[in-house]
């Protein structure tokens, strides 16, 4: 129950601010506070833009009262294209949607291992940015992102833990499932290690991982997202684990390294553009509990000579096999 109210109250501070909702500034920066609770959020300015360098404290005291600052409202800093950094303490478990869409000078920003959720189009059009550094692996890789833009990945490229970068990924123990987007568009990443405590990728996970050059999915994981290593071009092998039994539309869609991949029997069905434009693809392995191929599931496999479809197969859905040349 405690949680469930906690989580309400994030949800409320992660929405836009009313135009009737109280605020306060207090040194340079403004927050709406729940007195009730003694927690607040950092708001928008309603008269001028952030700039700068920002570093939002983790409590403040408004009338002799401390309240926790528990996250960044949505579209607090949007716009704000003067912004250069923003240090984001310990306390924030969430960043609103839009919160620093706009905030083209922003270059580097920090996450702390208590964010669990960032909402829509969070860092949109934050062109600038060139790194992303995180304190703790496994509180990354749990955090809800919205969308691709809620991913300050997405324009970065490249992650750092306590500021140095991951190229070989090794995901902890620790961690059950990668999230949506976790690793979108990290293309500093060369190399991932995915333990046997995974279950689950996450839709678009790894997506536009093009220095990606192999993956091993254990036999842990039991369902692999759409999109999840979509463009990861410089991919050449991927193992799929024999207790997969989905695998997402679009999910190693244009791999274009990729010469060979063996679909586990734990697979009941191939879902539409999983391996279309595979360019470099030349065999394919189909378990034999397979019952359906989805539309343009291999479409664009151009190097694709031989394929054995087992008699388990009862559909093949349209263009499946197109421009398999």
């Amino acid at each position: 129950m405690i949680m469930k109210k906690q989580l309400l109250l994030l949800v409320m501070f992660l929405l836009p601010m009313v135009a009737s909702a109280d605020f306060v500034e207090i040194d340079g920066i403004s927050y709406e506070l729940v007195s009730n609770k003694n927690v607040a959020a950092v708001t928008k300015k309603p008269y001028e833009k952030y700039s700068g360098s920002v570093e939002i404290p983790a409590s403040v005291i408004y009338e002799g009262i401390q309240y926790n600052v528990i996250a960044i409202q949505s579209y607090a800093f949007y716009d704000c294209s003067g912004l250069t950094s923003v240090t984001i303490p310990y306390t924030v478990t969430g960043i609103g949607q839009n919160a620093f869409e706009g905030c083209s000078g922003l270059t580097k920003i920090t996450i702390p291992n208590s964010m669990t959720v960032i909402l829509d189009n969070a860092f949109k059009d934050c062109f600038g940015l060139t790194s992303v550094n995180i304190l703790d692996l496994a509180a990354w890789c749990n955090i809800n992102f919205d969308n691709i833009y809620s991913n300050p990945l997405f324009y970065a490229h490249h992650l750092y833990l306590n500021g140095k970068e991951i190229k070989d990924l090794v995901i902890p123990n620790s961690v059950t499932s990668i999230r949506d987007h976790a690793f979108f568009s990290c293309s500093g990443l060369t190399s991932v290690t995915i333990p046997n405590s995974v279950t689950s990728i996450g839709q678009g996970a790894f997506c536009h991982c093009s220095g990606l050059t192999s993956v091993t999915i254990p036999n842990s994981v039991t369902s692999i997202g759409s999109s999840a290593f979509e463009y990861c071009y410089g991919l050449t092998s991927a193992t799929i684990g024999n207790s997969v039994t989905s695998i997402g539309m679009g999910a190693f869609e244009e791999c274009s390294g990729l010469t060979s991949i063996t679909i586990p029997n734990s697979v009941k069905s191939i879902d539409n553009y999983v391996f279309q434009s595979c360019s470099g693809l030349t065999s394919v392995t189909i378990g034999n509990s397979v019952e359906s191929i989805g539309h343009s599931a291999f479409r664009g496999c151009s190097g694709l000579t031989s394929v054995i479809i087992p008699n388990s197969v009862k559909s093949i859905g349209d263009f499946a096999f197109s421009y398999c040349i």
